[in-house]
């Protein structure tokens, strides 16, 4: 719940320091003493939208900090382990800081976090009802929780069950499909992949065979002058006064005096080593100018073959390995999914088992979140009368869900119409103000027992009410405080005369500066001011008398209802 309420530097307020109770929670005072400005504060604490001009003229940076003392719900306990953040002792400090450059720096516990993370962590905190709108009920995307909420633990473990029964099947049927949503899906992919396994196949690739293809192509393209240098070559070396010729001529003239000189013996023994490697060279010039015709067919061969293989590393790999390791990839994945026939087939008689069980678990939340919706409209009509919308109507539509989900096979959502000869509406469209506080308050008073948001605020819910409808809405805020905390700011005096806790907002000059202060009374300054309240100046002993007889009779009702351990402290 909220414990304390820190505000510094927003508009008239300088600094205020509340301390809230357990149950109900008043604020009262005369129009235009500030009572709205506390709720701005509330508000920029909870991560509202925030305009620099909320800063006191003057002030660099506006400041709230919000303590909540209570248990973690399982929910909260969640956001905060996903985003890092502790929670200790039962004690939840929330701060933000508005400054005059726009900027604005939001803390839990001390850690910092995104204005969006605090906003996720006070849609769990606190509900504020009235002119600024803070409200999950009016979220379509929580209408069913709030009617599996309604509908008690047999909804709940209902719910469970179906969420269980969905598992099992999503799980048996991604493992049919192969992890595909569909068999439609699936059969593409086995489509493409038997068309990407046979066009490899038939390519018959063989490694080192596109590099070989390569070399012969270049051969190939500079066949002319190959043809020609060998040609040129083979002449200079064997033909006639050729290099060939002239080592033979060298080597007889230094062969006839090699007896003379060991020195004249080795030159000829080069030379002769050099005349046989000519004749060696002039021979292979000779056959490979032999064998270096160009043959045009040969070379569109190769460039279709490059062709094949350019354009399977395109698709499937930037070399020979990675194609065929893709190859390797696909016919795995190909085997996977038309898999064993035996297995095919107990999977899918799993599968439908699976489905007919969710679907059977499906139906019996179905029916009870039916009987869920006509006991809810039924009491929400109640609920309206008796808050003068006699003639507002109230429905839960169910928009059915084609496929198997985890949440079951229908969506809720909640439609009203206000007044009398107008259409059914979604919550958000059908009233404002006063009248959409009166309609909140019928919905918490329906889910007060299973809402697990503790702390509600009404920001002048009278708004539009007097005299015996006033009664009726102070009665219900009331019992509301009973299983929630509840803040309330109000005009009426049958309502400030219920509180647990009554502040005062006023506002004070000084000469120069114009302050918003907040006093918690004392059980003289409530009769006081409830007493002013209903004469709307100075409070006679007539109405002084009234104020402490309502005060009286309210706490005793109160006293009676609630059991000792759930007494406001």
């Amino acid at each position: 719940m909220l414990r304390r309420l820190i505000v510094q530097n927003v508009a008239l307020i300088e600094r205020l320091d509340i301390e809230f109770t357990d149950g109900f929670n008043v604020l009262t005072g005369e129009t235009g003493a500030g009572k709205s400005i506390v709720i701005d504060a509330v508000n920029l604490a909870l991560g509202e939208r925030a305009s620099r001009e909320l800063i006191s003229h003057g002030a660099q940076k506006a400041v709230v900090e919000a303590m909540f003392d209570a248990e973690a719900s399982p929910q909260l306990l969640a956001l905060f382990e996903e985003n890092g953040l502790t929670w200790e002792d039962g004690e939840l400090l929330l701060s933000r800081e508005l400054s005059a450059a726009g900027k604005s720096v939001c803390r839990a516990n001390g850690a910092l976090i995104t204005l969006s993370l605090l906003k996720r962590i006070t849609d769990l905190l606190v509900d504020v009802h009235g002119q600024h709108e803070h409200q999950s009920l009016l979220s379509k995307a929580r209408h069913m929780d709030y009617l599996d909420a309604f509908g008690g633990p047999r909804s709940a473990e209902s719910k469970d069950r179906v969420a269980a029964a969905y598992a099992r099947y999503k799980a048996l049927r991604e493992e049919l499909l192969g992890g595909f949503g569909s068999e439609d899906e699936r059969a593409r992919e086995i489509d493409v992949l038997t068309y990407q396994i046979n066009e490899i196949e038939q390519a018959g690739l063989q490694a080192g065979e596109e590099e070989a293809l390569k070399a012969e192509r270049t051969i190939l393209s500079n066949a002319e002058r190959i043809e020609k240098a060998l040609e040129t070559g083979a002449a200079l070396v064997s033909g006639e006064a050729a290099a060939l010729s002239c080592l033979g001529e060298a080597l007889r003239e230094v062969k006839n005096i090699a007896a003379y000189s060991e020195a004249y013996a080795a030159l000829a023994a080069k030379l002769e080593e050099a005349y046989y490697a000519a004749e060696d060279i002039g021979y292979t010039l000779r056959d490979l100018k032999a064998g270096a015709e160009f043959d045009p067919q040969r070379a569109d061969a190769i460039e279709r073959r490059l062709d094949v293989y350019g354009l399977l590393r395109r698709k499937y790999g930037e070399d020979y390995a990675a194609v065929m390791a893709f190859y390797s990839k696909a016919s795995d994945r190909l085997e996977l999914l038309t898999g064993a026939e035996a297995h095919k087939e107990k999977l899918e008689k799993d599968v439908a088992g699976a489905l007919q069980a969710y679907t059977r678990e499906a139906e019996a939340l179905t029916a009870l979140r039916q009987t869920a919706a006509q006991e809810l409209e039924q009491g929400m009509l109640r609920q309206l009368g008796e808050l003068g919308l006699a003639h507002a109507r109230f429905t839960v539509q169910f928009q059915p869900v084609e496929e198997p989900a985890a949440l079951g096979r229908e969506r809720a959502e909640f439609l009203l119409s206000a007044n009398a000869g107008e259409p059914l509406m979604p919550l958000e469209k059908v009233a404002s103000g006063g009248e959409m506080s009166r309609i909140m308050l019928a919905l918490k008073a329906m889910f007060a027992q299973n809402d697990e948001i503790a702390t509600l605020i009404f920001d002048e819910i009278d708004t539009g009410v007097s005299g015996r409808i006033a009664a009726v809405v102070g009665d219900k805020l009331v019992r509301l405080s009973d299983s929630h905390q509840v803040l309330c700011v109000t005009h009426l005096p049958q309502i400030a005369a219920l509180a647990d806790a009554h502040f005062l907002v006023e506002k004070h000059t000084d000469g120069a500066h114009t302050h918003t202060q907040v006093h918690m009374l004392n059980m003289e300054r409530r009769c006081e001011q409830v007493a002013a309240m209903m004469s709307g100046s100075e409070a006679s002993q007539f109405a002084y008398a009234h104020a402490k007889e309502l005060i009286a009779a309210s706490e005793a009702a109160k006293k009676t209802r609630r059991k000792p351990n759930e007494m406001p402290v």
